[in-house]
């Protein structure tokens, strides 16, 4: 009876303060956490952290992207934070991300590498997280997946894949079957296509394609196809693009959707230049850049691609004359689709 009273005496004192028993009686619900950052800030810094590798930037500034445990991951030997002599990093595509837990994102990138002293290029593979932290976002880590190469050997041109520990070789194509005669894009006549050597090779972003440039009295450019991960020889399909009255190419650049190519080309003049197609399409885009930067006056050289493939950017220089307009010279944007140009940085 005594316990009876009791409750009836606790129900009437919380009912007249307004507080319902049961309610004081339950458990509050824990407040749902909120979450730290967001994908899409993650991906921004990625974004500037791999603008910084293609731009190479000295260590100082790179490391800045990274934490401690990132910067000790590339002071391995399996991984690469700047583009090493002769070569260089002209672009990068991410082809996987997601969501992990504690305010941190995964991303799986490819970084174009090509060596501007022999034919070769490589993709490198690396799988990237990145944290928010103390209101900041920062490269977590850094871990190697696989690099995938193709480089000349003799006549020879050889696939390679290394992944973890093992590695993979295919020989792709041999430049005896190259075919001794093209017409220049455009052109009517047919010319000696150059089959002396390789000049360049370079990898697509997704591993299914290798463009190349040959030496010869004229240079020539192809495009080697296949389907799957590895490439099948038996499978594998040439398309020449172009040929280059007495020249050939120094450096090409796979765009990040693959669908377009960038080519910088030695003129005879001892200047470069620079042209781009449409893979696919077999199509040379004119952007009038030999009409804006003459031949011999300025030197063109390719950047980077930016990574919605939109644009890519140029660098001009002085040519071997010295008529240039100083105006002119420094880093250019060229848009892909209206051809628009938009000088970024000065000379």
């Amino acid at each position: 009876m005594t316990a009876r009273y009791t409750l009836l005496s606790l129900f009437l004192v919380f009912s007249l303060q307004g507080c319902n028993l049961w309610d004081y009686l339950n458990i509050p619900e824990r407040q749902p956490t909120v979450p730290q950052g967001n994908r899409g800030e993650a991906r921004e810094l990625l974004h500037s952290f791999m603008n910084a590798r293609l731009a190479d930037e000295n260590e100082d500034k790179l490391r800045a992207y990274l934490t401690d445990e990132a910067w000790n991951d590339y002071q391995g030997t399996d991984l690469t934070l700047r583009a090493e002599a002769n070569q260089e990093f002209v672009g990068y595509k991410i082809m996987e991300e997601s969501d992990l837990t504690d305010g941190r994102y995964a991303f799986t990138t490819n970084l174009q590498t090509l060596d501007r002293s022999q034919p070769y290029g490589a993709n490198i593979t690396e799988d990237l997280i990145v944290s928010f932290n103390n209101d900041e976002y920062r490269i977590a880590s850094a871990r190697p997946l696989k690099t995938v190469e193709v480089r000349a050997v003799g006549t020879d041109l050889i696939w390679v894949r290394r992944e973890k520990e093992e590695t993979k070789e295919v020989k792709l194509f041999n430049l005896q079957d190259f075919p001794p005669r093209l017409t220049p894009l455009g052109g009517t006549t047919e010319l000696e296509a150059g089959r002396a050597g390789y000049a360049t090779a370079i990898l697509n972003p997704e591993n299914s394609r290798v463009a190349f440039g040959t030496t010869g009295t004229h240079g020539a450019l192809a495009v080697l196809k296949w389907t799957g991960e590895t490439p099948d020889p038996e499978q594998v399909t040439l398309e020449p693009l172009d040929l280059y009255y007495g020249q050939h190419t120094i450096l090409q650049a796979f765009s990040p959707d693959a669908r377009y190519l960038a080519v910088e080309i030695r003129s005879t003049a001892g200047t470069d230049r620079v042209e781009v197609y449409q893979v696919d399409e077999k199509n040379r885009l004119n952007f009038h850049l030999e009409q804006a930067f003459p031949v011999g006056e300025y030197n063109v050289s390719f950047r980077q691609w930016e990574p919605d493939s939109k644009a890519f950017l140029i660098r001009v220089s002085a040519g071997v004359q010295t008529n240039g307009d100083e105006a002119k010279m420094g880093t250019w944007r060229i848009n892909v689709q209206t051809g628009e140009r938009e000088k970024v940085i000065g000379g």
